[in-house]
């Protein structure tokens, strides 16, 4: 078992990851950074005029952003919502939905659970945007065909590294004790270890357990926790604290 623990809550401006194929007469009204970032909202289920910022208008001032947020907004590109007042969040909108052939579900309001997760998975990618993409379910099935079904629904992540590629399971905290993370880590090892292509991976340091929580002291707790239980060889740790997920995450925490 390896570690690598980072606290961080400064996103790189650093985009990372390939377009999505879709013909462009799909697309009437958008020029190339509008369709990026229509897109980019699609690969990480949300995103804020923050991380909008951080990723595609780093040299510009702010109001360029929520122009540009407000212009898709209005032509049904994105949909948002309440993150926490004053600040929205967006997600597909109707006209992405149906160019994209994405479910329907995905214009609505994140619930209670979603939304916490979502943001944290946002957090995270944008933290390490020169390195780490978030993979969409067909990502999954291309790059690991060898991968169950039931695990396809979980969030991962791609790593490149040094001409590495690792892939990674997220697991975010969403309250409780340390060791229920680290038990819900050890189900996920357990639900993968039956293959040989999985272990295959974990032997060459390609697979990864990142888990998000909010806060510095939190992430010690999970990794003491994880200390408790045995672990495959090759399998590595990394564990991540945003305080920017306080607001969103029950008191218990």
């Amino acid at each position: 078992m390896i570690f690598t623990k980072t606290v961080l809550n400064v996103p790189s401006p650093i985009s990372f990851g390939e377009d999505m194929s879709i013909t462009t007469n799909k697309l009437p009204g958008l020029n190339a950074t509008e369709r990026r970032i229509v897109e980019q909202v699609i690969r990480d289920h949300l995103a804020t005029n923050d991380s909008i910022h951080r990723r595609f208008f780093a040299a510009c001032h702010r109001s360029t952003v929520t122009r540009t947020t407000s212009r898709l907004c209005n032509a049904g590109w994105l949909a948002e919502a309440l993150l926490n007042y004053p600040r929205k969040y967006f997600l597909p909108g109707p006209q992405a939905v149906s160019a994209y052939g994405i479910p329907q579900q995905r214009q609505n309001p994140l619930g209670p659970q979603s939304l916490p997760t979502e943001y944290a998975l946002l957090e995270y990618t944008g933290a390490n945007s020169a390195d780490v993409a978030r993979l969409t379910t067909e990502d999954l099935q291309l790059r690991y065909p060898w991968y169950r079904k039931e695990n396809l629904t979980a969030p991962h992540c791609l790593r490149v590294s040094n001409e590495q590629q690792m892939l990674e399971l997220i697991r975010v905290d969403l309250g409780g004790p340390a060791d229920l993370v680290a038990r819900k880590c050890r189900d996920g090892v357990q639900s993968r270890k039956n293959a040989t292509e999985f272990e295959k991976l974990m032997l060459s340091r390609g697979f990864s357990i990142v888990i998000i929580t909010a806060t510095s002291s939190k992430a010690k707790a999970i990794e003491a926790a994880l200390t408790h239980h045995i672990w495959p060889d090759g399998l590595v740790f990394r564990i991540n604290a945003f305080p920017s997920l306080i607001s969103l995450l029950p008191r218990s925490l």
